[in-house]
């Protein structure tokens, strides 16, 4: 029998892929700023050899260890206060040396002296018998043999005493000599160390020393007298107290999740992750992660935190989970998208837009490919964010065309037009007439799937089905409500919504649809439920959250109507994603007012335009088709650039500027001089030099018009003409003007 090895210096192409991304050095790794959530290189290389699984992230960074330094100058600070709370009790440490004392006091006295004390009842017994039996020998009048057996009796009594007397005085002097030597010991132990630290170090040594013998007694008297230990059951951790096994034990009973026989077993020891703990842990007697999580808030509560500190994952089995709590607001902070202010390309199909992070303080990535997503929540929620941070993202794939229908109708998103492949604002009917065209392009791609023999649209297939169509549009209420503004188109559009949700994503269309009016005729169920993924931002009902996060989310315990109102909550959501699952999470800070969007369609059209997909520069079928139709292109605004979808005026030309010239006069005619006075009030070209002569400006402005002219392939030449005092000179008549137009 034989077994085949390979020698050490033969490639492994399968094992080289595996460790490729644990020795790529970070020059190596992929410059991306999606994925880079730190500037520590290493901290989110993948673990795939599983070697460090219960390693805190934290021991890996510098920012970690800076972090973890704040950590415990904050940790002493909340163990001193507790200490100093601690020292009125009978837990305090001035009464445990107290105790300590005392008890070994009590240890020198021993239990000699309850020898003792019976040897001097025995002694005061005989004695009282001797006295006794002495008075009834000394009485005269008793008769001889009587008075012989009570002298027998009364020296049977003495000897009693003497002995009883001899015992007593045993009794005391094994007790002196017992006490001595515990003493000496007792004495030793203190006087020993005191000594050898006073001779060794000094001063310094007996202070230490006499600290050592204070710390003993301490311990000696650690437990009351009833026999308690301080165990401090009352800690919690919105106090500043350690998370220990103790309290996660106390806190799931307190929270009604395990009774009885079942318990919570912990996989590993509590640990400190930056500025939060984490434990991983299996609980017993049926009990699955799905329960725990359903009991989040008690569960907070007797752990002493908000809810949106604590954070329960499911972790393989039914009844494992890692419990992470964190000491302080994760939330409480305001984290910038990483995309702001880089000119990179990104792949939003493969990587993801960053969207926002989590409570652990990782960034939530979704992927625009084969899901959309319903964004939803009352005003200054922070729903607006969640839409900048998407068109931040899609700014950067040049790949995306971006389709922005704004049923706010403000000025937010004129600014981006020029990027944008569609925008319109407020406007039922234009958003009608798209989804129609939208809905043939999704036919065509279908098609092409079906040729190809799949089911659904990969990366490679999107330049062959024509780039990714993403179509948001904010304010899902102007559209969708009956009653509303052109409400007569609303059902129309909630149908083509609905078709296109449901089957768009997996043909490269994908739908972002966010509204301030949670409710279910903005929302329709055929609408929400063709959207995998949903963020609800603080709602005013239970009834508007389950409308964004779906029917029986509030009961499993992710209500959007418990995010506090507050300026610092804003952003704050409950996010479901297929890449996800249920999250709470806060969206990344975009600047609006400071011209982070501006920035990112910079770049955008910078991209775009490397690629020839530039709006306004590039075949869109989409917007041809419907310029077609209705005569109107909404390609980067439209006519106005601003959204509106109406016809712009043509720009007057050269010859439209001289016949209003003309026509000012009031005569038919102008000489060159009116012309020119009134070509100088829209062109600056035309204005007069300070120190032109007549005939410097004349010569210049005639040039400059024959230029402009001829620019225009217009042939125009000055006539005879009379002036307004009745003279003559060169210049233009209405009617051969009329006749060039």
């Amino acid at each position: 029998m034989s077994i085949e090895t390979t020698p050490a210096s033969t490639p492994d192409p399968e094992w080289d892929k595996l460790i490729s991304g644990l020795t790529a050095t970070p020059a190596e790794k992929p410059a991306g700023p999606i994925l880079q959530k730190t500037a520590d290189a290493l901290v989110n290389r993948p673990d795939l050899l599983g070697d460090m699984p219960l390693t805190p992230e934290w021991v890996r960074t510098s920012t970690g260890w800076r972090t973890r330094a704040e950590v415990g100058k904050l940790n002493s600070t909340r163990a001193f206060r507790r200490w100093v709370r601690r020292q009125n009790t009978e837990h305090g440490h001035g009464a445990q040396v107290f105790r300590g004392m005392r008890r070994t006091f009590l240890w020198i006295q021993g239990t000699e002296g309850v020898q003792v004390a019976t040897a001097r009842r025995e002694v005061q017994q005989a004695q009282d018998d001797y006295k006794t039996a002495k008075w009834g020998h000394d009485l005269r009048l008793i008769p001889g043999p009587e008075k012989k057996r009570r002298r027998a009796a009364m020296e049977q009594a003495f000897a009693g005493s003497v002995t009883a007397m001899g015992k007593y005085k045993s009794a005391q002097r094994d007790a002196r000599t017992r006490r001595a030597v515990r003493g000496t010991l007792a004495a030793a132990a203190v006087a020993v160390p005191e000594g050898a630290g006073i001779y060794l170090i000094g001063g310094t040594g007996g202070v230490i020393a006499t600290g050592s013998a204070l710390l003993a007694f301490a311990l000696i008297g650690r437990r009351t007298n009833g026999g308690e230990v301080y165990t401090d059951r009352d800690a919690k951790i919105g106090n500043g107290d350690r998370m220990t096994d103790d309290m996660i034990d106390r806190a799931f009973r307190d929270a009604g999740i395990i009774r009885g026989d079942q318990a919570v077993v912990f996989r590993s020891p509590v640990i400190q992750d930056g500025r939060a703990w984490l434990a991983h842990i299996e609980v017993t007697g049926g009990v699955e992660v799905a329960d725990v999580q359903k009991k989040s808030g008690p569960l907070a509560s007797a752990l002493g935190v908000p809810r949106h500190q604590m954070d329960i994952r499911h972790e393989g089995r039914e009844d494992h989970l890692s419990l992470w709590v964190s000491m302080t607001d994760p939330f409480g902070r305001t984290v910038p998208n990483p995309l702001i202010g880089t000119t990179d390309k990104v792949n939003a199909w493969r990587d993801g837009l960053p969207l926002g992070f989590d409570k652990r303080g990782s960034i939530v990535l979704a992927t625009i490919s084969d899901y959309s997503l319903l964004v939803g929540g009352t005003t200054r929620s922070g729903k607006g964010m969640a839409v900048a941070n998407i068109l931040v993202g899609a700014m950067l794939d040049p790949r995306i065309r971006v389709r922005l229908f704004d049923g706010k109708g403000t000025g937010e998103y004129v600014g981006l037009a020029p990027a944008l492949d569609t925008f319109v604002r407020r406007n039922p009917e234009r958003l009608l007439q798209f989804l129609k065209v939208l809905v043939g392009e999704l036919e065509r791609r279908t098609e092409i799937l079906v040729d190809l023999g799949v089911s659904k649209a990969t990366e490679e297939l999107l330049e062959q089905l024509g780039g990714i169509e993403l179509v948001i549009v904010d304010e899902l209420a102007t559209y969708t409500v009956k009653g509303g503004l052109n409400g007569q188109h609303a059902e129309e559009i909630v149908e083509l919504l609905a078709q296109i949700a449901a089957v768009g994503a997996a043909v490269g269309i994908v739908l972002v649809l966010a509204t301030q009016y949670p409710k279910v005729d903005v929302v329709p169920s055929r609408l929400r439920g063709n959207c995998a993924a949903r963020w609800a931002m603080r709602v005013d009902s239970t009834t508007a959250s389950n409308v964004i996060l779906g029917d029986g989310a509030a009961d499993d315990g992710y209500n959007a109507r418990k995010i506090e109102n507050s300026k610092s909550t804003r952003g704050r959501g409950m996010l479901t994603t297929p890449d996800t699952g249920f999250i709470d999470s806060r969206s990344l800070f975009v600047d609006v007012e400071n011209g982070d969007l501006g920035k990112a369609a910079k770049a955008g059209m910078a991209l775009r335009q490397a690629i020839s997909r530039l709006p306004l520069h590039c075949p869109d079928p989409i917007e041809d088709q419907l310029k077609a139709d209705t005569g109107i292109s909404m390609v980067a605004g439209g006519p106005t650039g601003k959204g509106t979808a109406v016809q712009a005026e043509a720009e007057p030309t050269i010859l439209d500027h001289i016949v209003k010239a003309v026509t000012a006069t009031g005569r038919g005619e102008a000489t060159r001089g009116e012309v020119f006075a009134h070509l100088a009030t829209v062109d600056e070209r035309y204005e007069r030099g300070d120190t032109e002569s007549d005939a410097q400006y004349g010569s210049r402005a005639g040039k400059l018009l024959s230029a402009d002219l001829d620019a225009e392939e217009v042939e125009l030449k000055a006539v005879k003409v009379s002036t307004a005092d009745g003279g003559e000179g060169r210049g233009f008549k209405l009617a051969a003007l009329h006749a060039a137009l």
